[in-house]
């Protein structure tokens, strides 16, 4: 199995990094993909396909940018936040309309946060390490604290309840 992703503007150019999940875009991204990947299919999503058989073949998975770029840790309340060169202010989950559908998952976080006396980023990542040993997640950070923070999710145990919510 292979997998691409797409999304960020990587083909152009002379562009400053940039988000674009434009139909157009996609499709330029996933035609280079195949070409650079020698093949003329992508699998699209990794829980229906992709970790049955990594499981079975006994393959980790690695999950990336499980903080959602910031978002699901509750830091970000508004894309009045985001600076204009900020690259999360194009990407599609801050985007109006999905921004707001998306804070009911930060909310959801929250709580559960609360009630296990941790921070969003933690519960976040517990909640990854919850769906199995062979989960990876890679949380960036440019600080000590955080990384230290994002580490301490190991020690956090959610309850079946917690992990469904």
């Amino acid at each position: 199995m292979l997998a691409s992703t797409y999304g960020l503007i990587s083909h152009r150019t002379g562009d400053a990094p940039a988000v674009d999940s434009s139909p157009e875009n996609i499709r330029v991204a996933v035609e280079g993909s195949l070409k650079r990947l020698r093949t003329d299919y992508i699998e699209r999503d990794p829980e229906a396909e992709i970790l049955p058989t990594v499981r079975r073949l006994g393959i980790a998975f690695v999950a990336y940018s499980p903080l959602g770029r910031g978002f699901v840790t509750g830091q970000i309340r508004s894309t009045d936040q985001l600076s204009p060169d900020d690259f999360r202010a194009n990407n599609p989950r801050f985007l109006k309309g999905n921004f707001e559908q998306n804070m009911r998952i930060v909310h959801a976080v929250e709580t559960v946060a609360t009630e296990v006396a941790a921070k969003p980023a933690q519960v976040a990542l517990a909640w990854l390490l919850e769906q199995g040993d062979d989960i990876v997640p890679i949380p960036g950070t440019k600080h000590v604290f955080r990384m230290e923070e994002n580490a301490a999710a190991t020690g956090i145990t959610l309850t079946a309840g917690q992990v469904a919510r």
